[in-house]
């Protein structure tokens, strides 16, 4: 009996010695919870319906508690130290999963901080904005500026954990931001926001612009000048310059300033400027005259007509000009009616500079112009002005073809008039160069001796032609290539003697016709040597001008293809 009871603890040892070596418990429980809460873990084997002791532990090792059932609930008070790893395991077995456990406190005391404080910027400058909590852990934060919320996705701004920041600030991110932060918590998330902090940036000054006015301040005249700034942000210090010298200074919260400046009628008072300070810039407008001429002269009006795409006029602008004045007022009339100043057909622009009819009436149009600040001062009236209304017809077809073929013609019977033109002034022009290149030779030759050899002569019958050369061997050359191509000329070149005639000349009795006569100075000039006439009327043809050896042969040439 002893023995069967021992066999039968050895036999139990053994199976639950098996059975827990094999069993792997599961834990479950919250990843977050928030501080001084109480949170539950669940340990159990699945598929297991004996009871186990179950132990819950922490990663540094150390026993949480120990319970002894099927499935066992451990419950915990969280507190700053409970953050951690958490497993549990069967006593003399395996351990479960581990879930990591964070402590979360809850958020509070959130506030907006800035660099640079205060958060005040020039465009293109960079800022950054913190939201700072009093407490809490586990945040995510949520920005607004303008109490619209800002998407984390814009190109405008980055984020970085708590902090917005802006590279480059413009006009779009001047206003009020906030933020909110909140435990990254899914059951029961805590808020905390901040209070609104404003943020300026600041636009450059640009485009600072004098101009004035005048009034009459009981006897004396008086000019009102305005400083504006196209852009900019205030505060700004305002300075008026009056010939170099600063007359008036103010600091203002807005982008416009006024003094008053006496002047005087039909006088340079002097140039006036306007200085605009802020922190970091400083602009200085253009000069302008205090000068104020009173309106005189003759009176002109303008007139355009608009039409519509049917070519019919629909409006007609009348713009007034006189002769001078500096602050004019204009008044119009209508058939010597005058026109009020808005009207069912017509409008007036521009200080009643501008006429416009919306609806025209025909009829005699007529401007008058005074000075603005003295209602007494005498008006300047211009010329009537004949306004009717005319349709435009559209111009047919058939007419605007004929136009053009006219004009076509027109352009093509000119440009071969101009090309004749051309042509025969070039010919024209030719003749006249080679006539005086003839005539300046023929004055050369004039008044240089020719030294021919006594033994060379011409037959009597024969027409020579005298080249005028540098030395006596080219003349000599030249003359026998003449007399050479005359004889081809006649056949006679078989007849000749191969050796060089000898020329002699005799005192010609007679000259040919076409040669004038020659000039009774020098007396040892060959006579066939024409007289030099400012303007020859008729030169032989054989009467040629000194050449050069390339172009003699050219000349010997044509002298061949000449009539004798």
């Amino acid at each position: 009996m002893q023995c069967f009871l021992m066999l039968i603890y050895v036999l139990l040892g053994f199976v639950t010695e098996i059975g827990g070596s094999s069993l792997k418990p599961v834990l479950t429980g919250p990843s977050k919870a928030y501080l001084r809460s109480q949170v539950q873990f669940h340990c159990e084997v699945p598929g297991w319906a004996s009871p186990l002791t179950f132990e819950l532990r922490k990663d540094t090792g150390d026993l949480i508690r120990a319970e002894h059932n099927v499935k066992v609930t451990f419950r915990l008070q969280v507190t700053e130290g409970s953050e951690g790893k958490y497993y549990c395991g069967v006593t003399g077995g395996q351990t479960s999963n581990s879930i990591q456990f964070h402590v979360v406190t809850p958020v509070s005391g959130a506030s907006l901080s800035s660099d640079p404080d205060p958060p005040i910027r020039y465009e293109g400058q960079k800022f950054t904005l913190r939201c700072l909590v009093r407490k809490g852990t586990h945040l995510s934060f949520t920005w607004y500026h303008d109490q619209q919320e800002v998407n984390a996705s814009s190109d405008h701004y980055r984020f970085s954990g708590d902090a917005l920041t802006v590279d480059a600030a413009s006009e779009r991110h001047d206003g009020t931001y906030s933020c909110t932060a909140q435990n990254m918590m899914e059951d029961n998330p805590r808020y905390s926001s901040s209070r609104n902090l404003r943020v300026i940036v600041k636009k450059y000054m640009s485009t600072l612009k004098l101009s004035f006015t005048v009034f009459w301040n009981g006897s004396s005249l008086m000019a009102n000048i305005s400083c504006r700034l196209a852009r900019g942000s205030p505060p700004v210090t305002f300075s008026l310059l009056v010939n170099g010298l600063e007359m008036d200074v103010k600091h203002m919260d807005s982008l416009e300033f006024w003094s008053v400046w006496p002047v005087s009628l039909g006088l340079d008072t002097g140039l006036a400027q306007c200085k605009a300070q802020a922190e970091t810039q400083q602009l200085l407008s253009d000069p302008v005259p205090l000068h104020v001429v009173p309106v005189g002269g003759a009176v002109r009006v303008m007139v355009k007509y608009l039409h519509d795409a049917d070519a019919v006029t629909t409006a007609a602008r009348l713009t007034c000009f006189p002769d001078r004045g500096t602050f004019p007022t204009f008044s119009w009339s209508l058939n010597r009616s005058s026109l009020p100043p808005e009207g069912d057909a017509h409008v007036v622009m521009q200080n009643g500079r501008i006429l416009f009819l919306t609806d025209i009436s025909s009829g005699y149009y007529r401007c008058r112009a005074r000075d603005s600040f003295n209602d007494s001062s005498i008006w300047v009236e211009s010329e009537d002005i004949f306004i009717q209304k005319t349709d435009l017809s559209a111009t047919p077809m058939e007419v605007i073809a004929v136009v053009f073929c006219g004009f076509l013609s027109m352009v093509i019977v000119g440009a071969s008039c101009f090309l004749f033109w051309s042509s025969k002034r070039r010919n024209n022009s030719c003749k006249r160069c080679i006539n005086h290149e003839i005539q300046s030779d023929a004055i050369q030759s004039d008044a240089m001796p020719m030294n021919f050899p006594a033994d060379v002569s011409f037959k009597p019958q024969t027409n020579a032609a005298i080249f005028a050369t540098d030395s006596p061997g080219v003349a000599a050359q030249t003359a026998e290539m003449v007399l050479t191509a005359e004889h081809e000329i006649h056949g006679e070149e078989s007849d000749l003697d191969p050796t060089p005639p000898t020329l002699h000349i005799p005192k010609p009795t007679h000259l040919h016709p076409l040669i004038p006569k020659p000039t009774p100075k020098p007396t040892h000039l060959h006579p066939l040597i024409p007289k030099p006439t400012p303007k020859p009327t008729n030169l032989h043809p054989f009467i040629w001008i000194q050449l050069r050896p390339p172009d003699l042969v050219f000349c010997i040439e044509v002298l061949l293809k000449l009539p004798i």
